[in-house]
């Protein structure tokens, strides 16, 4: 996973576009609000990043181990 790509919050209200008067839409949020599926492919990516890289640090070990016997 990139990390500079930027995070999406889905619970960070503070981007969101205040609704005023004089707009025609009936939300104006809605248009440019991002897609809440998006925050959760990237903390399972995360997710998945991690439980690689422990994966692998548990093979290390178990490698040097097994040389470590030999």
């Amino acid at each position: 996973m990139d990390k500079n790509q930027p995070f999406f919050d889905p619970y960070n209200f503070n981007t969101m576009q205040q609704n005023t008067a004089n707009q025609q839409n009936i939300d104006p949020t809605m248009d440019q609000m991002p897609n809440p599926m998006m925050y959760y492919e990237q903390q399972y990516m995360y997710y998945r990043y991690l439980t690689q890289v422990l994966e692998y640090k548990i093979k290390l070990k178990e490698y040097e181990n097994l040389n470590k016997q030999n």
